[in-house]
């Protein structure tokens, strides 16, 4: 009897369409639907600054027309085939996914295909999609987690293209013409820069539609502005905001709100740096979950918050990890010193057996959860391609995450969750 059935996993089908984007399938033979996923490989970061927010425009304004159809005719053909449509950008990728029955797949491909390779980009309606995202930046500012994380991660990653937010700035939104829309457009959705996914009942002939619809002659995709940001831990936090003759430790933010939201963190290791595993196991360990020592300490024991948790965002070639929540302004100095001291207790007093297990099982069970749902695995193809390159059996990532060791997590605790080494930002009441 096979225990562990996930290690007989079956790895998506890739194919290298003539022009260069690469087709990945993945058959799943429960599903009655079937998902389509179209992703670029490169994200917000990848821009340069003057188009900063470029890659979450275009996202938008494909969406507004095509050649041959009006925005209203693309939306209604879309509710028509009762497709669930989504699009979203990233600082690393940028997606536009369709879940549909098998009898629509044939015209709701040909229609993703027509709107995000033929877009019709008219003046007027980049102007008025231009002040939508404008009001979608307003609302981030309105919005005390979102204007906080923004400022955390511009502080955290410095000069770093991964600091930029995604949405860009008022002023550079408003520089994007139809002649910057089309070059960009070029080069985003460049053959080369494409990765397909697909994934659920898919039929014979499916791959075949998919091919027609989306190959291209080869031509040259975005190059990335990002730099390669060495990850050395807290040092390399201090040293970029020393650089820029300001605080290293403390960012403060105010505005009328109740509550004081934080994030306390750190530069973080990348999703290729050999400290990936060990530090999504000490994400968990720290504020993953109910049981988590920060969740238990500052909400369960001392009822300091309602909202406390830990997380990690880990790119190509830098991260950052955090912990973030929301506070009475007057609780906010006791939870401070309650997160650092449980910080410190990691590394006095180290971790021990069963704690690394459980969060062994959490973790593993999560990578394991991934495999269920259409939706989950045409994501989870085309990040492996994106991110590594080639596919990544869950198999092989339980057996990392079994091999590491309490030692292991107390040297990236070392590294990356010093009490003393960290960045504070807060956004309060005025």
């Amino acid at each position: 009897m096979n225990l562990d059935p996930y290690r007989n996993e079956t790895p998506p089908r890739r194919d290298l369409l003539p022009g260069g984007a690469v087709l990945l399938s993945t058959p799943v033979r429960s599903a009655h639907a079937v998902t389509l996923g179209v992703w670029l490989r490169t994200g917000s970061q990848d821009e340069v600054a003057v188009l900063g927010g470029i890659s979450h425009f275009v996202e938008h304004m494909v969406f507004k027309g095509t050649e041959k159809r009006s925005a209203f005719d693309v939306a209604y053909t879309f509710d028509r085939l009762g497709a669930a449509v989504d699009a979203f950008t990233t600082k690393d990728l940028v997606a536009f996914t369709i879940k549909v029955l098998p009898e629509y797949f044939r015209e709701a491909t040909e229609l993703l295909a027509e709107m995000l390779l033929q877009p019709l980009f008219d003046p007027r309606l980049t102007e008025l999609e231009q002040d939508v995202v404008l009001e979608e930046i307003q609302e981030a500012l309105d919005t005390p987690e979102d204007r906080l994380h923004d400022a955390f991660a511009g502080r955290v990653y410095g000069g770093h293209a991964r600091g930029r937010p995604i949405l860009g700035l008022p002023a550079t939104v408003r520089s994007f013409d139809t002649a910057v829309l089309r070059e960009q457009h070029s080069l985003l959705f460049a053959p080369s820069n494409l990765v397909i996914s697909v994934a659920g009942n898919i039929q014979e002939g499916f791959l075949d539609v998919v091919r027609e619809a989306f190959d291209e002659p080869s031509r040259p995709g975005p190059v990335s502005e990002a730099p390669v940001t060495e990850n050395t831990g807290a040092a390399a936090m201090v040293d970029i905001d020393l650089n820029e003759g300001i605080d290293p430790f403390r960012l403060d933010l105010t505005s009328p709100v109740i509550q004081t939201y934080f994030e306390i963190g750190n530069l973080g290791p990348s999703f290729h740096h050999p400290d990936r595993i060990p530090v999504f196991l000490l994400t968990n360990l720290l504020g993953g979950g109910m049981s988590s020592r920060i969740f238990q300490a500052v909400r369960e024991r001392e009822g300091l918050a309602y909202t406390v948790y830990n997380y990690n965002d880990m790119g190509t070639d830098v991260g950052l990890v955090s912990c973030a929540g929301s506070c009475s302004p007057d609780k906010l100095g006791r939870l401070e010193d309650v997160i650092r001291m449980e910080y410190q207790s990691l590394l006095s007093d180290g971790i021990k057996a069963d704690e690394v297990e459980n969060n062994k099982a959490q973790i593993k069970s999560q990578l394991v959860f991934s495999l269920e749902g259409t939706i989950n695995q045409m994501f989870r193809a085309a990040r492996n391609e994106i991110y590594y390159g080639a596919f990544q059996p869950v198999s092989n990532l339980v057996d990392r995450i079994d091999n590491v060791g309490a030692d292991d997590l107390l040297r990236c605790a070392a590294a990356y969750f010093d009490p003393e080494s960290l960045l504070v930002a807060v956004h309060g009441p005025e």
